[in-house]
């Protein structure tokens, strides 16, 4: 046997290990509250000035709502293609779409996995709206604000080329015109997928994802909800820098726009290493290390970056409720094993 695929199976089996993400965590917490002084950015945080605070909750929830007509209007688009018009199905209305997206983050912020909201989302909705329709909305909208992400790290990377150089603007503008492809390649997928071929080594695995590319072929014969998707996208981006921007203005810091929008990716790209739980303690240490570089202060960034981890905070309190309210209702209405899921049932999924 060749020591190469021997290498490969245990470096996927170790990667893949709870205990190394466990272990990664333990280490980049560690490595973290070395680097600051986390009672001492607690009590910063603590004396925050509230009026700016409320102003970045306020552009924070105008991001949330963005958030949510962002992947909202591409589920809506799939399920009017298939008979199911928003109007009509309680799933698809404005106000049950906003809750389902509020209890997503509470299952996102509660379970260690980065994707329990998503299968939140589509283990609730999948059954009345369609599964391939859900998962496509889902990924539609992660490729939505991706695109907004990269855009406003291009434009922070124009302002900025004489601080960081042109390294990091192609670096930036390669991902999005990566993101562009995979926006054209998911649009075309029901004329280049061999739905055939798949349904023959797996016909479940073929009608999934024949639903799949349906559901993108569906957008693709719509523009103008892709269009709202990607604008929305981008404008609720700009709404989550502009509120870490005056979050940090909270505690003292006058941060711009442009450093956040070029340091802020990076930490989310770090959160898919798979030796972490969701790059908890190694996006903070990053975080930190990158703004200290652009001139803020240790003990200012690390305040920073825990500002960051609790933004959402509230908004998952809130979907914490909102599933609280609808998991007693459904089991007023019918068995819970067949309307409500537990939480360990979205960490199954």
């Amino acid at each position: 046997m060749s020591p190469v695929p021997s290498a490969l199976r245990i470096l996927r089996a170790v990667t893949g290990s709870p205990w190394t993400r466990v272990t990664g965590t333990v280490v980049g917490l560690a490595i973290l509250a070395h680097t600051i002084n986390i009672p001492q950015a607690v009590v910063s945080l603590s004396r925050a000035d509230p009026l700016w605070i409320a102003a970045a909750l306020g552009l924070t929830m105008l991001a949330v709502a963005a958030s949510v007509v962002e992947w909202g209007v591409l589920l809506r688009t799939a399920g009017a293609t298939s008979g199911q018009s928003g109007s009509r199905h309680p799933l698809l209305s404005w106000r049950r779409l906003s809750s389902s997206y509020l209890q997503s983050m509470f299952f996102t912020q509660m379970l260690p996995a980065g994707v329990g909201g998503d299968a939140m989302r589509t283990v609730e909705m999948g059954r009345q709206v369609g599964h391939g329709n859900v998962l496509a909305s889902l990924a539609g909208s992660r490729l939505a604000g991706m695109l907004g992400m990269t855009c406003w790290g291009i434009a922070a990377a124009v302002i900025l080329r004489a601080l960081l150089g042109t390294g990091v603007l192609v670096v930036i503008a390669a991902l999005a015109v990566g993101v562009v492809i995979i926006w054209m390649m998911a649009l075309s997928a029901d004329r280049v997928i061999p739905y055939r071929l798949l349904t023959r080594i797996s016909g479940a695995m073929g009608r999934g994802i024949r639903s799949f590319g349906e559901a993108f072929s569906s957008y693709r014969r719509h523009p103008h909800a892709v269009a709202q998707s990607l604008l929305v996208g981008a404008a609720g981006w700009g709404f989550n820098l502009l509120a870490l921007s005056l979050g940090a203005r909270a505690i003292g810091v006058d941060l711009s726009w442009t450093v956040l929008a070029v340091c802020v990716p990076i930490t989310l790209l770090v959160a898919l290493a798979p030796f972490s739980i969701n790059g908890l303690g190694l996006r903070e240490g990053v975080l930190v290390a990158l703004l200290s570089k652009s001139g803020v202060s240790v003990a200012h960034a690390g305040e920073i970056s825990l500002l960051i981890d609790l933004q959402m905070v509230p908004f998952a309190v809130l979907g914490a409720v909102l599933w609280s309210r609808h998991r007693r209702s459904a089991k007023a209405l019918a068995p819970m094993s067949e309307v409500v899921m537990s939480p360990q049932d979205v960490a199954a999924a």
